[in-house]
């Protein structure tokens, strides 16, 4: 299907509707391939951009939402669940740099219970209240 924006799906339909296998290629470069239901993505997939960032992992209505695995065109990466296209529950994000965080999640923030480590050894483990530690926590140098 050939849209009139320019952009393409090949796949499977139902009932004139995206079900089941197929691609979306939109006209900006960035490409969908995997399941449908009713037009929206649902099931596994993986979506990329022409500036190099991936996703592959779980959709529900549309939304990145389940597990999954982002990573950014700067090579930092994100390895856990997703809710509604956000960074959201447990998971382990890992900046270009070495730091690392392994814990809870709300809204692309460290919130709640988790991990910080950096790449010269230093290390946090407590409480994150949108991205900053707040709350009962040990910090070693």
């Amino acid at each position: 299907m050939l849209y009139e924006s320019g952009d393409i799906y090949e796949g499977e339909y139902k009932n004139g509707k995206t079900n089941g296998k197929g691609t979306y290629i939109h006209i900006d470069g960035t490409t969908y391939t995997g399941y449908w239901e009713m037009d929206k993505q649902n099931g596994k997939g993986m979506e990329s951009w022409p500036d190099g960032a991936r996703y592959e992992g779980d959709y529900i209505d549309g939304n990145k939402s389940g597990k999954g695995y982002f990573r950014w065109a700067d090579g930092s990466e994100y390895i856990g669940e997703f809710k509604d296209n956000s960074i959201h529950g447990k998971g382990a994000y890992t900046w270009i740099d070495g730091k690392k965080y392994e814990g809870e999640w709300a809204n692309y923030k460290m919130h709640g219970k988790g991990v910080l480590t950096w790449s010269d050894g230093k290390r946090y483990e407590g409480q994150y209240v949108e991205d900053k530690k707040e709350g009962y926590g040990v910090f070693e140098w």
